[in-house]
């Protein structure tokens, strides 16, 4: 039996998003991720199409945000929803929809910084898990990601 292949690259917890439909919201890493920051998101778009099969959505989302410092940070999410059940009732806002799990929504991000403390942020790969968070409030769109650690080796 030949050695299983090595080289592949891991994750690292980074920052988590949370967007509350219509509200601005907070941008942040997650504790012991550096560069650290925190930032309040001021705009976002996003656009959203489905596969022919109706099996699954790719959105296109982009966003400028603020730091605490007063830094501008440019945000971009590309990612592939698996259209469930589940994510359709959300989708047409129906009475019965609720929370989906992390699992349905998986992406990639970049970011822009005018910072040049966060420049690793430009300098990175981030990938992503995302749920839909369904509340009396309304819907939080919750996506935690991951920075790409490159391997070392040397197989």
């Amino acid at each position: 039996m030949s050695p299983s292949p090595s080289g592949f690259p891991t994750l690292q917890p980074a920052i988590i998003t949370k967007v509350n439909i219509g509200d601005v919201q907070p941008l942040e890493t997650v504790p012991g991720y550096e560069p650290a920051f925190k930032a309040t998101v001021n705009f976002g778009a996003d656009w959203l199409s489905f596969d022919p099969d109706g099996q699954h959505g790719r959105i296109d989302l982009r966003g400028m945000a603020k730091t605490d410092d007063g830094h501008a940070i440019d945000f971009r999410y590309v990612g592939v929803i698996r259209m469930t059940e589940a994510v359709h009732k959300i989708f047409d806002l129906s009475p019965e929809m609720a929370t989906v799990p992390f699992g349905q929504a998986t992406g990639a991000h970049t970011f822009l910084v005018a910072d040049p403390a966060l420049k690793a942020l430009e300098n990175s790969v981030f990938v992503s898990n995302g749920r839909i968070i369904v509340s009396a409030t309304g819907l939080t769109v919750e996506t935690r990601q991951s920075v790409v650690v490159a391997s070392t080796d040397m197989d």
